[in-house]
């Protein structure tokens, strides 16, 4: 489950690195083909008083994504969401995101998927004080499994509205090391609770969808 949920998030992202529709018209109707590499990690900490939770969640990728026909854009980027709560009084004290676009040097992943490294600095929205902040992430995966794969198939109609699609996608469990800081607080001072890196072929076909 945690996997597909990761899998998700690559359209998410690839969606919003091109910030535009990435279907094209083909013969009636429309296409569309992403493939791409990814690192995620997923953080949760609590601090001494065993009072204040602090969860981040790190999605970076570089992958293609083109509207058929044609030969799809590369693209490379990382996003980050971070939240700190008060379970002892109930207040959300932090809740933060950001994306950014990323250069060749700043993200490399293996097409091995035995390792990766992300070093940028990308700015913050808290949607609590409604500020912004910048966090410097330096982090590097190690595999420590083997190859696993998910397939999956799914074909949808409605209201004439047919739609076809499929996921081919090959992943490896990752130790991660390095921090996600703010230049004062470490919001990464423990070992990630789960992390992958993985290698996404996917698309879909659709007819009679307005």
């Amino acid at each position: 489950m945690k996997t597909t949920i990761k899998l998700i998030a690559v359209f998410i992202l690839a969606v919003a690195t091109l910030g535009q529709p990435t279907a094209a018209s083909t013969g009636g109707g429309s296409a569309f083909r992403f493939k791409g590499l990814s690192a995620n990690a997923y953080f949760s900490s609590a601090d001494p008083s065993g009072c204040i939770y602090t969860d981040v969640s790190v999605f970076a990728s570089e992958q293609i994504v083109s509207a058929q026909p044609g030969m799809g854009t590369p693209s490379s980027g990382a996003s980050i969401f971070i939240s700190q709560y008060d379970a002892c009084t109930g207040t959300q004290l932090l809740s933060a995101d950001g994306y950014i676009p990323l250069a060749d040097p700043d993200l490399q992943i293996s097409r091995k998927l035995d390792s990766a490294s992300l070093n940028t600095t990308i700015n913050m929205f808290d949607y609590i004080s409604n500020n912004t902040f910048d966090v410097t992430v330096n982090l590097n995966w190690a595999a420590v499994s083997s190859s696993g794969r998910q397939v999956s198939h799914f074909n949808y109609q409605f209201s004439g509205c047919k739609i076809s699609s499929h996921l081919n996608s090959t992943f490896r469990y990752a130790e991660v090391t390095g921090s996600v800081s703010d230049g004062i607080t470490n919001f990464t001072p423990t070992a990630p609770v789960d992390a992958t890196l993985s290698n996404v072929k996917s698309g879909d076909h659709s007819t009679g969808c307005s």
